[in-house]
């Protein structure tokens, strides 16, 4: 039997995506934090916020940023680290970190004939399923294109008015403001492609004592409102999916986003 080291073995458990999880999301060791505190936040995929953590690997991601104090900037960290993002010395005020990620595919193969029926049903994506069964399409011998498109919201030092923003991913969930001004809840849109999503499902993870899962719709707007409680954790996921023009060498293309932060 061949043994894979720490590097490979996170490679093998991210190439298999979702076939074995579903959600991709940045973890902070911690939220909020004082001035002149490191900032640390974990690549991660899994579910229920449970999973496996993987290093900085640049040729996996078309982008990685930090948008602090009005300016985004690329972030450079070097092969291998974990946490994937590492800041000794951070701006004060909010950072919002965003990792776009290079293509992967998933197979729906005999192996799992269910896994189509399951994965969308678990995104709240059941119309994309009732219109691919109303059109006699099969589910196995089909592969989808995907990208993830992950986001976290680490607070430096007191709250200063500085709020989350679209940075520009396809696919994408922007807090309107801030969830560090000391609100018991959260409103967010929803974006493709910088327009409104209206009317589509997020799922909302969140974790304090234990991990509950709860769902939202947007609006017409594209705008949802989530609680978010004191000393709870909270990620945001999203699936967009559509068909690609026959002939192409997959069937679906999708996109994930997530959004994390957490007091």
């Amino acid at each position: 039997m061949v043994k894979l080291g720490g590097f490979a073995l996170s490679m093998a458990f991210l190439m298999a995506g979702p076939l074995v999880a579903h959600e991709f999301w940045m973890e902070a060791k911690d939220y909020t934090l004082e001035s002149g505190q490191p900032v640390a936040v974990e690549l991660r995929v899994g579910q229920d916020f449970g999973g496996s953590e993987y290093p900085f690997v640049k040729q996996r991601f078309k982008s990685f940023t930090v948008t602090a104090g009005g300016k985004t900037q690329n972030y450079d960290g070097r092969a291998g680290d974990r946490p994937a993002y590492q800041d000794k010395e951070p701006a004060a005020g909010l950072q919002v970190l965003a990792y776009h990620s290079q293509p992967d595919t998933l197979k729906f193969t005999k192996a799992r004939p269910d896994l189509l029926a399951t994965y969308l049903k678990a995104e709240g994506l059941d119309f994309v399923l009732d219109q691919h069964r109303a059109d006699g399409l099969p589910e196995i011998g089909i592969s989808e294109k995907y990208t993830r498109n992950a986001k976290a919201l680490v607070q430096v030092g007191p709250f200063k008015g500085r709020i989350d923003r679209a940075v520009g991913l396809p696919f994408e969930v922007v807090v309107q403001g801030s969830p560090y001004d000391g609100t018991t809840s959260v409103k967010v849109q929803l974006l493709w492609r910088g327009k409104a999503m209206p009317n589509y499902p997020i799922n909302v993870f969140t974790k304090a004592d234990g991990v509950v899962q709860t769902r939202v719709q947007t609006d017409d707007r594209g705008m949802a409102t989530v609680p978010f409680a004191a000393g709870s954790r909270v990620m945001l996921n999203s699936v967009k999916i559509e068909r690609m023009a026959e002939g192409s060498e997959h069937f679906y293309e999708s996109w994930w986003a997530s959004t994390t932060f957490g007091r």
